[in-house]
């Protein structure tokens, strides 16, 4: 099933797509490096369809992105926890394999969007 294009690239149209980002944890514990993996981004379909989301991305304040990889489909009810550090990819859990973290611990942005780069949903 081919991705939908949901947003326009200037605001958030999480409303119409049933892709978005249902929770964050940008907070791993100290210290941080040793804990990569408990810094993380969660997706979810909360849709009737599958969904492909190749080629989307997840992306920090500062642009640092973390593209989806080629084929992953998020099931229908499905969520997909995005870890900062290093791991075997399943369909609950992806890893960006950074050595230092991404996210600020004193509040930062999440943005999801679509492989065209619309944007889909953005946290908090």
């Amino acid at each position: 099933m081919a991705s939908p294009v949901y947003g326009d690239g200037n605001v958030s149209s999480s409303e119409k797509s049933p892709v978005r980002i249902s929770n964050v944890s940008f907070v791993a514990p100290s210290p941080e490096r040793a804990n990569l993996n408990e810094e993380w981004v969660e997706i979810e379909n909360t849709g009737k369809a599958d969904v492909d989301i190749t080629g989307w991305s997840i992306s920090d304040a500062q642009e640092h992105t973390y593209v989806f990889p080629d084929g992953f489909i998020l099931r229908s009810g499905a969520r997909v926890k995005v870890h900062t550090g290093s791991g075997n990819d399943t369909q609950e859990d992806l890893y960006w394999g950074r050595s230092v973290p991404v996210w600020n611990n004193d509040g930062d942005r999440a943005t999801l969007r679509d492989s065209s780069g619309s944007i889909i949903d953005s946290k908090p």
